[in-house]
Formats: structure tokens, sequence, C-alpha cells
């Protein structure tokens, strides 16, 4: 396969259907504005339009989604706002702009379909599909339960990490406690029960295999006949071995015997010298071509790989046995419990569409086209998901698949991430986009990184393999007016490369150098005046000294953290960061799910006792023990915690862990540490409200918590947004492991332990996961062989995170070496190799280090380590008693409001209404006059059956009727309704109602809405019933929309409210939206009950009813929807022309005289065009 074809531009990378392309971004390169620009293509250039839902859009984390959600969201108001000034292409801000001016220059008609295109996008934003692949996969099982083989009800998700130690645990007792000693077999008696629990953990990732293989009898029988006797006579052939040198020639005779059946096992020496295979220390020079190449040598080393799958066998059966097991009980569980994981989600999705075309084709007539952020994170299953949903049954491209992602970027394999899915996805792109200027970074320091790889070798591993490489790129004038200065001139060589020639021997000690002297570099900075940054401030370019807040020391673990910080503290540098990097990992995270669990569990009286005891709750054991007893100090327990569950029903989880803080704040602000604590609880609820509005309940809500603190790599991809927080922190030295800095940046960087990275012991333990050959996935391994690929695997990521950590900072780099040949450490006089020794040795060896230290462009050598330096100055402020900033009041939470929740004034609940709950919100008028009518008997003759579900029976009626046919001969429809909505007739059968209902309906049908225009003449293609609609409310203000209504003419419409601002979505479902004459009308059906006389439903009597029920607010606010509707998707529209009267169809009365029944009214245009913008938040002109 020859590999996609290099385009030259975001505008030439092509984005029509039936292909593939690759986004390649070098760190610091704008690959977010990149997305951003390929998805306004998407929206503006094909010919036939494209919605915002049909483009798919993934990333990696939530928080990552939910930014490129508004990133994208600003792109279109960005648009919005060059399409409605529409300046000289002069005028462009950048190249994006410049590509929109150019589209619409001289081109009227392109401008007025990309206005129309960008407006409908807005209108339709918060349906489009930005996501996290598990989402996506989330949305497929649960949008498609039939076609993906799952259940109707959508399993509730639940934590993973949770499930598989209940797992590990149950399968461990299992082992323990039989007799069978499979430990022993499997050569591992002394496991422990981490171990094991770590282990199934590995196994158990999606895309992983684990085969038995063949046994010893069946690995004699497949050896090619006539090997044995082959190698024999080569091995025996003089002049070919050096002089006693015969290692490597008896361990070929041992294989040659062992496979023909004299013993079953090699020796571990014979093992050992296969392993090595050190031809040119044994054959003789000018014949090692030739021993190489001899097929009997090329088939021992593949048979001697086998031999070695072999030996593993009983370990290979041993986990088989296990997976099966807890697959099995976890599958059975997950069931039982309705719930389901995160990678449960993936596999089920990828099983689901690789097993059912018929769901691959839903799925991409659902999304055409799909922009995938981080692709270098994703594993097989998530590319085989995407990969077969943009192929067709023949499989050949279709849709469009961009990819976009940076293979220099992918470190995340301690969590799944394969980058070998990432270069099977590159071969299969038509056309690749390198975007090759990095924006973050200085020139110089641009060209300092630039030039340290082109010296050192730009493959990144230490085998030279060329399938991801550094790529040089060039630097943009972003960082030109705001420069790093010492002595007020720009510094000139910002990679500053400290070597310390005769380090210690002892590797502890080395480290603990290392950060002392980072602490003391960093301590020198911040004293020098002279170090100074040029920082834009509005309009100007204000100079100022270099201060803590511009530094990040980026380290490979959390304990390297806590000690440099311990070290920064006693320099008084003031830092941010530790162990705990993460709010679920402190003490606030463990009580947060001990109090929430006794409030969603009230049942359970050990958690409500444990809860009592936390410093959140602040009880006493007297207090548990009163509880316990049933005394009037446990009944005060039950009565504080009422209120609590009832607040976390009304106004979220968030609300909750604020009342707790504000109740606990005066124990916590006692200690130094209080600040501190009431952020951390605030984060925290900050952190479940997020997910309680995506859509969790108080159990799984619990789960997701129990799962964040049970998470135990301590590298999570989305550990910015869980990362501790205060509101200083952007004022301290920022500290974090080389992990979390990805997607970062930082004016002035250090890397003080990079020498320090490498290849670690515990990394050792099998099973191995990599790369099949030609399959896809990770095979599981247990080999001596496959120990030696996963240290080049891991050497390999080491290079990545090393030249992630040098492509973070802005201005200045420090990375501190030592020589490449020292000693490993003090029981070893030799220096480590590859592939375990660190990549930056690799590279200070390939640069001729300690030897020489090249002159490079923009890098400066230092001889040694920093010295010891002077404690900064103690802060003047330091004594001054400490106080937490006012908790800031919890965010008002949006509404989803419609009609009835409106005028009722405090439902807020998201369900959705039925369509006549509206009609029991008041009782029937008072006559304004006496009338002396008689009453009339078709009134009469429906008197019986009144309220909600005889108007839900009504309008499903009208909806599910069959059109052109008389109701009347649809009696089998309306019983249906009847009998459905609990319809009841006092005193008579439900089936003796039925004709006189539908004469009555048949009547409302031929009804004169309008001059000549009867509804059961409309053709059945004008109609849209049930037209659902939601819009956005951003602080809409109702005093504004009073005021919008009295100035034209409605000064009584809006009632008194319980509302002062509406916030969130106004949301309904209009009956009837239809066409006549060119005109657009709403009607909604009326099933009230007004009185027994015709005069109750003519004239004002029908208008006090409207009033009365704010039926008229309600056509108003129907009226803007179709408004608003029709703004975005009719060429030309304007309400003057296009906008009709809005028609209530009082059904009872409608059809037995003229206007009985019947209310219409047309808003002025002006009013609507009023309304619209007070709820936009928009000002509204007089």
């Amino acid at each position: 396969m020859s590999g996609p074809v290099t385009v030259a531009h975001w505008r030439d990378l092509p984005l029509g259907p039936g292909g593939r392309a690759l986004v390649e971004a070098s760190a610091g390169t704008g690959k977010t504005w990149t997305i951003g620009v390929l998805w306004w293509r998407l929206l503006l250039e094909p010919a036939e339009p494209l919605a915002v839902g049909k483009i798919v859009v993934t990333t990696f984390t939530d928080a990552a989604a939910q930014e490129l959600r508004e990133r994208l969201r600003q792109r279109l108001h960005q648009a919005l706002a060059l399409a409605a000034a529409r300046p000289a292409p002069e005028a462009a801000k950048g190249e994006d702009e410049a590509w929109l001016l150019a589209r619409w220059m001289g081109d009227d008609a392109t401008h007025a379909e990309d206005l129309r295109r960008l407006r409908l996008a807005l209108a339709d934003f918060d349906r489009a599909p930005i996501r996290t692949l598990h989402g996506l996969c989330q949305g497929i099982l649960a949008e498609h339960p039939l076609e993906s083989g799952h259940g109707t009800e959508p399993a509730e998700p639940t934590s993973g990490a949770a499930l598989l130690d209940e797992l590990a645990r149950d399968a461990w007792r299992v082992l323990r406690q039989s007799d069978d000693d499979a430990l022993k077999r499997a050569g591992e008696p002394d496991m422990k029960l981490s171990t094991f629990s770590a282990k199934l953990r590995a196994l158990l990732r999606p895309g992983v295999r684990i085969e038995l293989g063949p046994d010893l009898d069946e690995l004699r029988a497949s050896v090619p006949a006539g090997w044995s006797t082959s190698l024999v006579e080569l091995l025996e052939s003089r002049g070919l071995f050096q002089p006693r040198k015969s290692a490597l020639r008896n361990a070929l005779y041992a294989l040659a015997e062992m496979l023909r059946g004299e013993f079953d096992k090699l020796t571990d020496a014979s093992a050992k010298n296969l392993r090595a295979f050190d031809i040119e220390d044994q054959v003789i020079a000018e014949r090692v071509a030739e021993f190489r190449g001899h097929p009997a040598i090329v088939q021992a080393l593949q048979l001697f790989a086998q031999v070695e799958l072999v030996a593993t066998r009983p370990q290979r059966a041993f986990w088989i046995e296990q997976l099966a097991r807890v697959t099995a009980w976890r599958d059975q569980r997950l069931a039982a419990r309705g719930q389901t994981t995160f990678d449960e989600m993936i596999r089920q999705a990828h099983a689901a569409v690789a097993t059912r075309p018929a769901l691959a084709d839903a799925l991409f007539a659902d999304w055409p086209v799909a922009l995938v952020d981080e692709f270098q994170d994703t594993d097989d299953q998530q590319y085989g998901i995407l990969d077969r949903l943009y192929r067709d049954a023949e499989g050949q491209p279709r849709g469009r698949l961009v990819m976009i992602g940076d293979p220099k970027q992918a470190i995340y394999g301690f969590r799944g991430g394969d980058v070998h899915a990432y270069l099977r996805a590159r071969q299969h792109a038509g056309h690749r986009l390198s975007l090759d200027t990095n924006h973050r970074s200085s020139p110089a320091l641009v060209e300092a990184v630039n030039e340290l790889y082109a010296a050192a070798g730009k493959p990144l591993n230490a085998r030279g393999d060329e399938a991801i490489c550094y790529e040089t790129v060039k630097a943009s004038g972003r960082q030109a007016n705001t420069p790093y200065l010492v002595g007020g001139q720009p510094v000139a060589a910002p990679l500053a490369l400290h070597l310390w020639r005769n380090p210690p021997a002892s590797q502890p000690e080395r480290k603990r150098e290392a950060l002392k002297a980072c602490a003391a570099q960093i301590a020198a900075l911040l004293a020098d005046p002279a170090q100074t940054i040029d920082r834009q401030r509005g309009k100007d370019i204000v100079r100022e000294r270099l201060a803590p807040g511009d530094i990040a020391v980026l380290l490979p673990t959390n304990n390297d953290i806590s000690a440099l910080r311990a070290e920064l503290l006693r320099l008084n540098v003031p830092c941010v960061g530790g162990a705990r990097a993460s709010v679920f990992d402190s003490d606030w995270a463990f009580e947060l799910q001990v109090l929430l669990q006794a409030l969603a569990s009230p049942e359970d009286e050990g958690v409500l006792r444990a809860a009592v005891l936390t410093r959140l709750w602040g009880g006493t054991l007297a207090q548990v023990a009163a509880l316990a007893a049933g005394e009037d100090a446990g009944d005060a327990i039950g009565e504080r915690l009422q209120p609590l569950r009832a607040l976390w029903r009304r106004e979220g989880v968030l609300a909750v862990v604020l009342a707790l803080a504000e109740a606990a704040a005066p124990r916590l602000l006692a200690h130094a540490g209080g600040e501190r604590d009431l952020t951390d609880l605030r984060h925290l609820g900050e952190l479940l409200q997020q997910q309680a509005e995506a859509g969790l309940g108080p159990h799984a809500l619990l789960a997701w918590l129990a799962e964040q603190r049970l998470d135990e790599d301590g590298e999570a991809p989305d550990s910015e947004e869980r990362q501790l927080r205060i509101e200083s922190d952007a004022r301290r030295v920022q500290l974090m492991t080389l992990h979390r800095a990805k997607g970062l940046e930082f004016p002035v960087v250090f890397l003080p332990l990079m020498w320090a990275h490498a290849w670690v012991d515990v990394q050792g333990r099998a099973p191995w996961l990599l790369p099949a050959e030609g399959q896809p996935g990770r095979e599981a391994r247990f080999d001596p062989a496959a120990r030696e690929l996963a240290k080049h695997e891991a050497q390999d990521e080491r290079f990545r995170v090393l030249y992630v950590a040098l492509t973070r900072a802005i201005h200045a780099c420090h990375v501190y070496v030592l020589p490449p040949d020292r000693p490993k450490d003090k029981q070893s006089s030799a220096p480590r190799t590859d592939p375990e020794r660190s990549p930056l040795d690799a590279m200070l060896e390939c640069l001729g280090v300690p030897a020489t230290t090249p002159a490079l462009p923009g890098t400066q050598w230092c001889e040694g380590w920093p010295a010891e330096a002077a404690p900064l100055p103690r802060d003047s402020e330091k004594g001054a008693q400490r106080e937490a900033l006012p908790m800031p009041p919890p965010a008002r939470l949006r509404q989803r409001l419609s009609f009835t929740a409106l005028v009722g004034g405090a439902r807020r609940s998201a369900e959705e209404e039925a369509p006549a709950d509206d009609e029991a919100a008041a009782l029937a008028p008072e006559p304004l006059t006496d009338t002396h009518d008689a009453p009339h008997p078709a009134l009469l003759a429906l008197a019986a059956v009144r309220g909600p579900a005889f108007g839900n029976a009504v309008h499903l009626a009208f909806e599910t009727r069959e059109h052109g046919k008389p109701l009347a001969q649809q009696t089998a429809l309306l019983s249906r309704q009847l009998a459905q909505h609990g319809v009841r007739a006092a005193g008579e059968p439900l089936e003796a109602l039925v004709p006189r209902l539908a004469a009555q309906l048949d009547a409302a049908l031929q009804a004169e809405l309008l001059p000549g225009l009867r509804l059961g003449e409309v053709a059945q293609s004008a109609q849209r019933a049930e037209m659902a609609f939601h819009f956005k409310l951003d602080g809409a203000r109702l005093d504004a929309l009073r005021q919008a209504c009295a100035a034209h003419g409605e000064a009584g419409l809006v009632p008194p409210l319980a509302f002062g601002e509406l916030r969130g979505l106004m949301t309904g479902k209009i009956d009837l939206v239809f066409e006549h004459a060119g005109r657009v009308h709403v009607l909604d059906y009326k099933g009230n009950w007004l009185g027994e006389r015709l005069a109750d439903y003519q004239g004002a009597a029908l208008v006090q009813a409207m009033d009365q029920h704010h039926y008229r607010l309600q056509a108003l606010l129907y009226t803007v929807a179709v408004h608003r509707y029709l703004g975005q998707r009719l060429a030309g529209y304007s309400p003057e022309t296009h906008l009709g009267e809005a028609i209530y169809l009082f059904v009872r009365a409608a059809g037995h005289a003229p206007g009985a029944g019947v209310w219409t009214q047309a808003f002025d245009p002006a009013l609507v065009r009023a309304v619209d913008a007070v709820f936009a938040s928009a000002e509204v002109a007089a």
C-alpha cells in the first residue's frame, strides 16, 4: 500500500464522499483551529446541504468534547458576524476569514445560501453529535437497541474499575479455596491478589487476544521434513564457526534433538544462547551472511519462537480459564443489574456494527461524515467501529472520515491507546495534510528543537524505524511581540542543556540532586530582576518580571512531584502540585461519597453511621450511639438528612455539596488548610453536577464517583479537569507529570528527570500486550522474546513522551542531562543500553556526549547543575489571617420550560408533557351576560367526558386519523384512544360515546376556520402534526417580554409569573402546523368544557376563556417558534408574507354555528420579531 497523498493546505484537503483524510498536527500547530475551518467547509461546500447533526465529531475526553463543542459554536457565531458585516477581503483577520470572504466576493447567491446554512446550523447546534468515542458507542447502543442486539432498556453506566475489583476478588477466592493447584501449574505459586487483579485488568482491555497455541507434540508434528538433517549438515560443515566458539552450535543441536523427541525441554543455557543468537561472535566473518540466510537457520529461529510459546502454554491455559470465568460473571452481573461499563460499550458497539450490516448502514445514514480528534489515542476496536461505518458492503470507502491526530504524541498506551492502530489507519487514508507551522513557541525555541532532532536523529525510537519521526516545523510570528528577555535582550538560546559530567553513583542520589538543583535554579530566576516577559495587556505590551506562574516542571511520577515540592517550599517558591494531583484522590472525595451514599440509601444504617462520623458532617460517637438507640439526638440526624435529600431532588447534587460545605465551613476554616478543603468540595460538586446533567441518576452518579476514586493509573487524560485547584494556582509554579502536560503550554519549562525516564522492573511482568503481525488488536504473550519486544514498545512510547515534554514551552526549556555512558547504579559499572535506557540518553549518545557538546542553533550547553540558591523573601502578608473567599452562589439550574410549566410558575421538570395538560388549568369562565340560549344537543352529547384525559385522546385521534376518511368510519381508532387514555363516561358504556364523538370531530373538521379554509380540506402533505420545538433561553427577562408585548398593543398578554428570568430551553409541541394559500398557520386543538350553550364558545366568551387559560400567550409562543423555523429554512422568508394566523379549535362546539369554537389571531409581525429578540436576549427596539 503506497500511503496517502500529501496536500499542502487545509483548503485543498478533499472532503467529499467516498474517501478518508488524515490531518497530522505536530505540537502547537493549531489542530483545533484546523478542525474548525474543516467543519466550516463541510457545512458550506457540499452542493447538497449537510445538516449539522450529520457531522459527528469525536475526541478523547468529556472535557475536550465540551471545549470542542464551544469552539465550534464560536465558529458559527464568527462566520455569522462576518456574513452580516461582509467586509472587503483585505479586512480578514486570518486565512479562515479570508477564505469565507473570498467565497462571497461578487457572489450574492453563495452568500445568501451560506448565511442560510450557518443560521440553520446554529439553530440545530445543540443536536450536533460532538462527543467522546465512548459517548458515541453509548449512543449507538441506546438509540439502536434492537439493531445492536440489545434490549430496549438502556443499560446504566457503572464503574468498570469497581466491577473488575469485585470480579477479581471473587475469582481469587475460587482459586484459593479450590483443591486444584492452578497457580503452581501456571508457574506463579506466589502470586498476590493485587498482581492477579492487575493482570486481569490488562487482559480484559478491548481488543486483547490470548491464544492457547500448539502443545509440544503438535509442534513436533509441524516441523518441516528434512529440516533437522539440513541443520545438522550445516552445523558440521568445516570453517563455519570461529575457534573455541561452540555455544550457538550446541544450542542449535539441542533444538534439533528436542524437536526430534529426544527430550522435552531445552536447558537454560541453550535457550539463552538461542535468544541471544550472537552470530558475529560465533561464526567466521566471511560466512555470517551465508549462515544468517540459510533456510535451516531461518526455520530454526521460527521453530525456537514456537518452542518458547509452548513453554508458556500452561500460563496461557490458566489465564484463558480465568478470563472465561470472569467474562461470564461480568456479562451475567451487568445484565442482571441493567448496567454497562465504558469498555463494554466499545466491545458491544464493535461487535454490533461488525456483524450487523443494517446497523452500520443506518449509522452511516445518520452520520455520513466524521471528524475524529486525538486519533492517535484510539485502539483497534474503536477504529474498527469507524472503519466499518465508513465502508460499504464491498469494502469500499463511503462518506468522509477525517482522522486528526499526531502519532508523535501517542503516549496513552497504559490506558489502551494503540499507536499501531493509528499507523494502520494512516495507510487507509487517501490524502494527508501535515500542519507544519508552530504557533505556540518562539521562533528561537522552534529552531532549537528542530536542530536538536536534526542532529540526534528524527526517528522517535532507538532502532531508526521511520514509521514515526520528528517533523521539522516552521515558526509563526505569534510570540514576536511578547518575548522572554534577560537584561532587556531576547533569549537567543532558549533550549538549555545542563550537563553534569561526574554525577554520584547512586541513582536515588542523582534524582535528589537533580530536584534540588531545579528548585535552586527556579528560585534564582525568580529572584533575578533581569528575567522579564513582555505581555499583552489589552492593547498594550507590558514588560513584567518572570513570575512563578510562568514556570512549569514536568516529572515522570507523582513521587517526584512531592519531592520537588518540598524543595521549592524550602526556598519559599510558591508551587502547586503533589502526589495527590487529582481532586478524586483527596480525603474529601471519600467523605463525600459516604455522605451521598447515605442520602441515596436511607435504609442503610451502616452507611448512615459512617456518614455521621465524617468531618464533613461533623458528628460524634455519642451521636452514632444515640442513632442506634433511637434517641432524640438520632432523630435530629434524620431531620437534617431529609432536607438534604429534598434539595438533591429539587436542585441537584451541587446544591447538596454546597450546603454541606457551608455548614462545615466554620470547622474547616479553623485550620490552615480550610481554604483548600472548601475549594476541593466545590470542585467535586461541580464535577458531579456535570455528570448528573449528562443523565446519571443518583446511584449511577455514586458509581461514577467510586470509579474515579479507584482509578489507579494516575495519568488520566482528563486530569486537567479533575486536578486540584485553588484561586492562586495561576500564580504558582506548576508541577505535573509528563502525561498530564499533554495539550498544555507554559512560558518556561523545566525537565530535570528525563535522563531517569527509563525501563522499570515493574513493567517486566507478563503478560505483555504486543501488536500481532497482520492482525488488529493486541496479543497477550508470556514468553521471554515478548518481554524484549515489550521493552522496545515501552522505549518507543518514552521517545514520544520526550517529544511532548520538549514541545510544551513557549519561550524557554531547561533540560538536565547526565553522560549517557554513566554506570547504571552503584551495583553495576556498565551503563544502561537500549531499549532499557531513557530516550534522552539515546539522543545524547547520537550527539557524541560527553566527548563533545556540539554547537546547535538555539541551544546552550551549561556545565554542571545549578548550585544552592538563597530562599526567596517571604510574602509580606504571610502572617495575615487566612480566610477563604466567600462561596459563590450555586449556578442557577437551566430550566426546561413548556407553556404549562411557564404559566404554572413552579414546575421545572424535564418530563415531556401530554398535549392536553393545559386543559385543566382553570375552571370554565363565568358567563359575561345573562343568556336564555337553550343548551345545545351536541354539547350535551359530550358533557359527561371532560379533563386532560379526554383532551389527550382527542389530540391523538386527530394526529393518527386516516386523512380523507370521516372519523365516523374510524370508530375503532377513537375507541382505542379513549381506552388508552382512561376516559370514562359517567352512566353509560364507552361504546355509546364513540359515535357521538366521531360526529363532533367530523363537524370540527368541516368548520370554517378562515374564509374558504376548512381543516378537513387541507391536504395531508401540507400538514405537520405534533411539531416539536425547543430554543435556547439565555437569561430572557419577563419584564422585557411584557414591555415588548405592551409596545405592540398586547399589554396584558403576559400574566404575573413566578419566574423573573428564563434560562435553559423553551420547549413544546404544536398540535398542527399547516400551509394554506402560501401562509403557514399554527393550530391547537382544545377539548375544554366551557359550557352547554354555543354562546359559551363564541365572541367575547371565547376570548375570555382564551385569556383565562393564557392561551393567547401560548399562541404567541407557538407563532414565534414557527417564525424561527421558517426563518432558518425558507429562503426569502418574511413574517408579513409567510406567517398566517394562529387558530385554536375548541372541538366541542366547532361546526355548529359560524365562528363557534374557532378563535384566530394574526399576530403583528413586529410583535413576533420583538418577542423573538427577547428570547434571544437581544436588545428590543420599542
